[in-house]
């Protein structure tokens, strides 16, 4: 392993709960379909928002539409993360980052959120303490979402090694099938509550090792 890609929403900041919280009430809002937890699972976790739109609200939605609600969607997600009194990095990973950084480990993140919740991330937790910002992967409308591996082939590129020097660290479905599919040298599931494992075997997922923080990656390393 030369380098390594986090994966950010699930995986360096547990939001998970505040992004589905503001898809069921974008759904809700413009949408008679009901979001069950399977689609949560599959259709919404790691998936960019023009997958999940396009998905739940119509096939046939312009790209000024999908621009439009994707912005109300992440404006109020970002309302409901700063509602919350204890905002924090994964439990453990402000100190394994640090210590890549002391390392010069060269690392990055790929993340299928869009440019304006990459710069409140990057403000609101300080990133440039250990990412340069130029070499971060976000959803650009330039390449296909997860399961697709585009998006750590990029990441890798970003990094200059290739994708098999690489280790990704991902907590959803697509994700881990999008590492798989890159041809990703190592790749760590992360599953902080401990229920999501099964879903990952079901799908017949390969990963080299599962945490449930980053108190224990450093033995990964």
């Amino acid at each position: 392993m030369k380098g390594i890609i986090f994966d950010f929403n699930g995986t360096m900041f547990q939001d998970s709960p505040f992004h589905e919280q503001a898809w069921i009430y974008i759904i809700k809002k413009y949408s008679t379909k009901v979001v069950t937890k399977e689609d949560i699972l599959h259709k919404v976790h790691g998936q960019t928002n023009d997958k999940i739109l396009t998905y739940f609200l119509n096939e046939t939605l312009s790209q000024e539409k999908i621009i439009l609600l994707s912005n109300e969607k992440e404006a109020y997600y970002r309302k409901l993360v700063l509602n919350q009194p204890d905002l924090a990095l994964t439990e453990g990973l402000e100190e394994i980052l640090t210590s890549l950084h002391q390392r010069n480990t060269p690392m990055t993140i790929a993340t299928a959120s869009p440019k304006q919740n990459v710069e409140f991330y990057y403000s609101l937790f300080n990133l440039d303490r250990w990412f340069d910002k130029d070499k971060i992967i976000y959803d650009n409308g330039s390449f296909t979402g997860k399961p697709c591996p585009d998006i750590f082939i990029l990441a890798a590129q970003k990094l200059n090694l290739l994708p098999k020097d690489c280790l990704v660290i991902e907590d959803a479905i697509s994700g881990l099938k999008a590492a798989m599919n890159a041809g990703i040298g190592s790749i760590i599931a992360i599953d902080p509550e401990g229920k999501n494992q099964p879903h990952f075997d079901r799908n017949k997922l390969t990963y080299d090792g599962i945490i449930k923080n980053f108190n224990d990656f450093a033995d990964y390393l």
